[in-house]
């Protein structure tokens, strides 16, 4: 993936997450994003980019996709099993569900870049 590409995805994927969650915040009082579900996507969805394939497919980028899978389907479940008991409206809970799923990706590719940038900008300095 490009370094524009990755930067482009990144901005997006964090600037609508956190637009999404503080609209709901700003509605409901309290965040969308479920923050510990948030935290085992960002691990699952960076692994996942850290072993992105070359050639042929490897053990380690399936585990990362299916774990990955199963951290979104846990995240989104726990994101509208909270919307739901704040009562909040249909549109406001996908909306809630979708910055759950844009921000930890964002998040996931900008932590990428910049483990990639202190590594590689050291390892180069050095």
């Amino acid at each position: 993936m490009g370094d524009g590409v990755m930067t482009s995805l990144s901005v997006i994927g964090c600037g609508l997450g956190f637009f999404l969650n503080r609209t709901y915040a700003n509605k409901y009082g309290e965040a969308a994003i479920q923050w510990k579900p948030f935290i085992l996507q960002l691990i699952c969805i960076a692994g996942a980019l850290s072993q992105l394939p070359g050639d042929e497919l490897s053990f380690r980028f399936i585990f990362w996709i299916v774990a990955s899978v199963v951290s979104y389907a846990l995240g989104l479940w726990v994101c509208r099993q909270h919307a739901k008991k704040q009562n909040a409206e249909p549109g406001d809970t996908v909306c809630a569900m979708a910055a759950q799923a844009v921000l930890p990706f964002g998040a996931a590719l900008l932590a990428i870049m910049l483990v990639g940038m202190a590594v590689f900008g050291f390892i180069w300095a050095h």
